[in-house]
């Protein structure tokens, strides 16, 4: 095996990363203790799918958690080694279970709710991105998941009672999770399993997160067995995390409130903020000019001329 690398989206909150499915990778490459080196991207326009996350081993790029768990069973790397037939089953029943009811909830909580996306989803992602990125991608996923919804309850046609529906599809996956977890380490038995990272990955943002509605989440903070798996796992495979971001939340408090600082740096704001828009537009323009040749890369990338591209340079060598 080389030497692997993920690329992932940021973390925040005390969380290893902001995205669903870097937190899946993430997680299950800690329970299999495969040596890896993370990278947080502020862009991912360059990589093979353009999404996060992307595991590189050697020449090989894996883009998903269903790939990145194959690939390392391979390998002779998994976690799930210790379930059987019937077991197997019901993890795969439930994470399609998962899927159907708990994903658009969680979808419509992070882009849809118009309060959420503005307070929280939009200003953590642009963060997260490189300029003239962050102005790119926020909107870009939100439409996604708005048309995921209106795909999944079209006929629907008051917000508020899709995010009824959904909310409740979600509460009773919730309760379905928590029975079947009981009072175990985790879900099949006291070793977890691929599963136990995809449940990780979907509970812990919206436990960790400071949603401005928080309809969702307070579904999961209201189940106290799903609570204490989270953070569990959380204590036991990030720790480092959760203490760097305690320390800087220690940090910020003792250099004074946030209403100290906006006093302090009143008479830059004017010309801070000036800057921002002349170069938010430099970049913008920029970006305009030069995405049809990023595109053309892209396509580049995909096509027999740039496979013989390598395949002649190994020949050289």
């Amino acid at each position: 095996m080389n030497n692997i690398e993920l690329d992932i989206w940021r973390g925040e909150w005390g969380l290893a990363s902001i995205d669903i499915e870097c937190l899946k990778v993430l997680t299950y490459m800690k329970f299999i203790g495969v040596p890896v080196r993370v990278r947080e991207v502020s862009n991912p326009f360059f990589t093979p799918k353009g999404t996060l996350p992307v595991l590189r081993d050697g020449r090989k790029a894996l883009t998903n958690f269903e790939e990145v768990v194959t690939y390392l069973k391979s390998l002779d790397y998994s976690t799930d080694v210790h379930l059987n037939t019937k077991q197997a089953a019901e993890a795969s029943a439930f994470t399609q279970h998962i899927r159907e009811k708990l994903y658009p909830a969680y979808q419509f909580a992070w882009w849809v709710d118009e309060k959420n996306y503005a307070d929280l989803t939009r200003p953590t992602y642009a963060k997260a991105l490189q300029i003239p990125f962050n102005f790119y991608y926020p909107s870009k996923y939100q439409k996604a998941a708005k048309e995921m919804i209106d795909a999944l309850y079209g006929e629907h046609t008051d917000l508020r009672e899709i995010e009824k529906t959904v909310y409740s599809e979600a509460e009773k996956c919730l309760k379905t999770l928590s029975d079947r977890l009981g009072e175990s380490e985790y879900f099949f038995g006291n070793r977890p399993s691929s599963f136990d990272a995809t449940v990780f990955a979907y509970l812990a943002p919206l436990y960790k997160a400071p949603f401005p509605n928080g309809t969702l989440a307070s579904h999961v903070k209201g189940i106290a067995n799903l609570t204490r798996f989270v953070a569990r796992i959380n204590q036991k495979n990030f720790r480092h995390v959760t203490d760097e971001y305690n320390k800087q939340n220690a940090t910020k408090q003792s250099t004074g409130t946030q209403s100290d600082r906006e006093a302090a740096n009143f008479p830059n704001q004017t010309r801070n903020k000036i800057l921002a828009a002349i170069f938010a537009g430099i970049a913008m323009t920029g970006y305009a000019v030069a995405n049809g040749m990023f595109q053309d890369l892209k396509e580049f990338e995909h096509t027999q001329d740039y496979s013989d591209m390598f395949e002649n340079e190994a020949d050289d060598n």
